[in-house]
């Protein structure tokens, strides 16, 4: 299967105070913790990052020697992400996966894309607490890319991710169907005390 994979580094990371993907864990930023994690289960040269402008993602993309795209619309939340890489994407399918998902391991994402399909406009798993997780996913770019231009162009707040998931054919994978794969808890980082607390 032939995917690119892009990460989410652009967010405004309200809560954590600062650029949330330049936050130090275990001696690597968040953004080279994924960076890492996709580039063993993808080609490097089909591994983004998706920031929230031209400047702010720029110095960090250089020093990984990452490429990186910027938001199309700007301030629409992890859907205008999703957007930006629906756009710049050359695959039929892309891997969507937020910076600070710092549990997710490459073996997991590979056997998630095991479970692609054409009958599924997205692949995404569900967490131990029964939800979704739109930002650990696999979307089928010509049927998501229609269902987000229309939400994305909405006027009011950004629209939810869930948003996008109820418009699609969405092909949940339970965690016991990995259960050959380490336990994946998708705690993600919101807060500097959330990394002390790893």
């Amino acid at each position: 299967m032939n995917v690119e994979a892009y990460i989410l580094v652009g967010g405004k990371s309200s809560r954590f105070g600062s650029e949330k993907a330049l936050a130090v864990f275990e001696g690597k930023t968040l953004a080279e913790r994924a960076y890492k994690t996709m580039c063993n289960a993808f080609r490097s040269e089909q591994v983004f990052f998706v920031a929230r402008d031209p400047q702010s993602f720029a110095h960090e993309a250089a020093r990984l020697n990452a490429v990186f795209v910027y938001d199309v619309i700007e301030d629409r939340g992890p859907v205008g992400g999703l957007y930006t890489a629906l756009t710049h994407a050359s695959t039929e399918w892309i891997f969507l996966f937020a910076c600070d998902l710092t549990d997710v391991t490459w073996m997991y994402v590979s056997m998630l894309e095991d479970k692609i399909s054409d009958h599924y406009g997205v692949v995404l798993p569900e967490q131990p607490d029964g939800r979704l997780q739109p930002l650990c996913a696999f979307y089928n770019v010509a049927k998501t890319l229609p269902v987000v231009r229309e939400l994305i162009h909405r006027e009011g707040k950004p629209p939810a991710m869930m948003s996008v998931i109820d418009a699609l054919n969405a092909r949940v994978a339970k965690l016991s169907e990995f259960i050959t794969a380490p336990p994946v808890t998708f705690a993600n980082v919101n807060r500097p005390a959330d990394i002390e607390k790893e």
